[in-house]
């Protein structure tokens, strides 16, 4: 059998990364079918990303989201503006700053105040900025996604594999979700035990 790791750092490796609507994203397949499953399970009121580069994964996201309830609202964050996307039937906010700065976190507490939705950190990778996130943003997810944990099989010191293992053992109330098959963020799938 084929360590599942391995297996991710191989496919990480290959140039070619899924579009969706004709938009780069990215991840891997089966992160983004993870990221439908999560949506389609929970329903969540709403999910906030964290980094968006050239925007597919919101996209995607945003669809999902849709199916799953209508009145769910996206918060796309990113210190870049968005590309021209497509429309999708949920409703999109998309914030241009750093995900510590007073308008993104405002627009994330927006809405929350309907409970607790889907969080995806995918910002800036260093573990002092991912740990700032996981102070911000972690009250707000059901269910918290602490991408590119990756780094650490690829051999980087710092990143958010570090950020998550400092975390992570003073959050009890989260639990890891077993990984995809392949998967960009390892053990970086964090299931709230009382949502």
């Amino acid at each position: 059998m084929t360590d599942p790791i391995a297996a991710s750092v191989a496919r990480w490796r290959e140039p070619h990364r899924p579009a969706y609507r004709g938009i780069y994203t990215q991840q891997l397949e089966p992160d983004l079918e993870r990221y439908a499953e999560v949506i389609a399970e929970l329903a969540p009121p709403f999910v906030v990303e964290i980094g968006r580069a050239e925007g597919g994964t919101a996209v995607w996201l945003a669809d999902h989201l849709a199916d799953a309830n209508r009145d769910g609202v996206l918060v796309s964050i990113d210190i870049l503006p968005p590309a021209r996307l497509p429309p999708t039937l949920a409703k999109v906010v998309y914030i241009t700053a750093s995900s510590t700065d007073v308008e993104a976190i405002a627009a994330a507490r927006d809405v929350a105040v309907g409970g607790r939705g889907l969080v995806l950190l995918d910002g800036d990778h260093s573990s002092a900025q991912v740990t700032r996130e996981l102070a911000i943003y972690a009250d707000m997810a059901a269910y918290l996604i602490v991408e590119d944990t990756i780094m650490g099989a690829l051999g980087y010191d710092d990143g958010p594999h570090v950020a998550l293992a400092d975390w992570l053992p003073d959050h009890p109330e989260f639990v890891q979700d077993p990984d995809p098959i392949l998967t960009q963020h390892p053990g970086g799938w964090l299931r709230r035990r009382n949502p």
